[in-house]
């Protein structure tokens, strides 16, 4: 275990953090918010010189990573990372906890979007800047692990996400470097789009570039305590975030795919399909529901479903964001985004959860064997796209599984240990694991935050949401001793 190179590349990930807090730095000077201003430029130049001083001291350690080193790596960097984004909430919130600051980090980095925090309009500008940040750091950090490392460490069938030439070796640099480019070229167009037409919808450019960053990376950190609720009286906004949100949960790599008519990758990418039918299925069952249930006019038809589609695409995507507290819709309502938690959109976007291609897999095999039952003699191959899937990758996306509610479980159990309620427990959990942001119930529900909950069940919500954020495997392996051992 190298860890002078493990180290190198976690300096310069805090060298990363503190230049990126220039930017609400900036912001706190042009706001004249003094204060702000101050205290941000300090924290900078103290994690840029700590930073800076690692990276020129671990300087000669810059080889490719093994596979035993990215896990420690990945789990550094997001530990580190969230302590550096702690900062600005602990020293500019008065009276904020270090757990309510780290709280707020660790969920803003996730992309998770459950917040501790009340007053949004009284705070700085530029720390709600640092805020929507945080979400659009972590949104396109979580693609390049998702991309270029959780695929060689065959997490959950995420071999098919496997790169070409993905030994490491220095021929797939050029490749690598390629998509990389490609992935921040897409994402910044995304923000950038996203944010003109809030703008032109009536949106102001502050709360327009925010929401645009926590759109994209399907975050849903807000600048108002109500939410998208504060624009209740634009119908237009919701319809904008709508559809962003449903980009933002294909794959990055989708769009250079589509640019350069590479139709076969499109077409091969059965996770997309599967999440757009999943998306028109949920959206469908409710509005019936919610017409029959709620007897509403014909002339209401289709505010609800502008509405039912924001919050379906909010929660499947991960994002968070709420116009309305959906929990007040009745038993069936709760019931279902409850069972949205365990969704996600596709593999290869920001979103969190258990992800459409998981559920493809398992959908095509279970297919498979049902196909057995009736013809025990028929030979049947089950296919993602033109490959067959092998036993390995429905091990792995089986193991995922298991992880997923074997951990949803004891996280539960600890909750409920703090005298939480079951919808409590279990939504502050899945939400967390899920890194989907809003709970259920009356204490974390839509329109609610989660300051009230316990310090304790803070830090058991944070390292779930770390969990989930870098899909189990990549921290929990490093809980295995045979990890340590020399050559391993």
């Amino acid at each position: 275990m190298r860890f002078g190179l493990i180290f190198f590349i976690t300096a310069l990930t805090t060298l990363w953090g503190g230049v990126s807090m220039l930017i609400p730095t900036a912001t706190a000077y042009l706001m004249h918010e003094s204060h702000a201003a101050s205290v941000l430029l300090i924290l900078s130049a103290v994690i840029v010189g700590i930073g800076g001083l690692f990276f020129f001291l671990l300087r000669k350690h810059q080889n490719p990573l093994r596979t035993k080193e990215m896990f420690l790596a990945t789990t550094l960097i997001w530990i580190f990372f969230s302590f550096i984004s702690a900062l600005p909430f602990y020293f500019l919130i008065p009276n904020l906890s270090f757990t309510n600051a780290l709280f707020e980090a660790v969920s803003g980095l996730t992309t998770t979007g459950a917040t501790v925090l009340n007053h949004l309009e009284e705070l700085p500008k530029s720390l709600l800047l640092w805020r929507s940040m945080t979400q659009w750091i972590g949104g396109i950090g979580i693609i390049f692990v998702v991309i270029m490392v959780l695929p060689a460490l065959q997490i959950g069938g995420m071999q098919f996400f496997m790169l070409e030439s993905s030994e490491r070796s220095d021929r797939s640099a050029p490749k690598t470097a390629e998509i990389m480019h490609s992935i921040l070229f897409f994402f910044l167009l995304l923000t950038l789009l996203c944010t003109g037409s809030l703008f032109l919808a009536g949106m102001n450019l502050f709360d327009a570039i925010n929401h645009a960053l926590t759109c994209i990376a399907t975050g849903g950190f807000s600048t108002h305590d109500a939410n998208i609720a504060y624009y209740q009286n634009i119908p237009a906004i919701e319809w904008i975030l709508t559809f962003f949100m449903l980009l933002a949960g294909l794959p990055i790599l989708f769009w250079p795919a589509v640019v350069k008519r590479q139709w076969n990758i499109v077409l091969d990418n059965e996770q997309i399909f599967t999440y757009l039918r999943f998306l028109i299925y949920s959206l469908l069952a409710l509005t019936l529901w919610r017409l029959f249930a709620h007897e509403i006019q014909p002339a209401q038809l289709m505010d609800t479903i502008r509405n039912n589609a924001f919050h379906i695409l909010s929660i499947v995507t991960t994002t968070g964001y709420v116009s309305d507290n959906y929990c007040d819709w009745g038993t069936f309502a709760i019931l279902f985004f409850f069972f949205l938690y365990f969704t996600g959109a596709c593999t290869g976007s920001t979103s969190g959860g258990i992800k459409m291609f998981r559920y493809t897999i398992v959908r095509k095999t279970l297919s498979i064997q049902f196909k057995q039952l009736i013809q025990p003699h028929g030979v049947f191959i089950a296919r993602y796209g033109n490959q067959p899937i092998s036993e390995n990758v429905l091990i792995s996306v089986l193991f995922f599984f298991t992880l997923f509610f074997a951990v949803a479980t004891f996280s539960a159990l600890i909750l409920s240990a703090f005298g939480l309620d079951i919808l409590t427990s279990l939504s502050a959990v899945l939400t967390a694991l899920s890194n989907v942001g809003p709970g259920l119930g009356s204490l974390i529900g839509p329109d609610k935050t989660f300051f009230l909950l316990p310090d304790a069940t803070k830090w058991v919500l944070m390292i779930n949401m770390l969990l989930g954020r870098l899909e189990f495997v990549a921290i929990l392996v490093l809980f295995f001793p045979f990890l340590w051992r020399k050559n391993v």
